[in-house]
């Protein structure tokens, strides 16, 4: 499974629309084959901060996320008004806590 973690920094008054638009992305993203869960939260509005997670069966089933018309138009749109921190882990046990 992959796991991907991380935050994404835009300007304050850019925030409302991005994190709108990623919002709009999580139920039908979580609708995908291969989506174990996706999930976008504010971190702190007062800086622009949203924290991101999200859970992928493999490669092949992320790359065919990022690959849909609804992602590439959002990444489009908001290029150059956003930077990130995110990170790709491998996760190869889970265990219930």
């Amino acid at each position: 499974m992959l796991v991907i973690t991380g935050q994404i920094f835009t300007d304050p008054a850019t925030l409302p629309e991005l994190f709108g638009r990623l919002q709009a992305l999580c139920e039908p993203s979580r609708a995908e084959d291969g989506c174990h869960f996706y999930h976008m939260g504010i971190e702190d509005a007062e800086k622009g901060i949203i924290m991101a997670m999200e859970g992928w069966r493999d490669m092949e089933a992320l790359q065919t996320h990022l690959a849909l018309p609804a992602v590439v138009k959002l990444l489009a749109d908001f290029e150059g008004r956003y930077t990130n921190k995110v990170s790709l882990h491998e996760v190869s046990s889970t265990q219930a806590l």
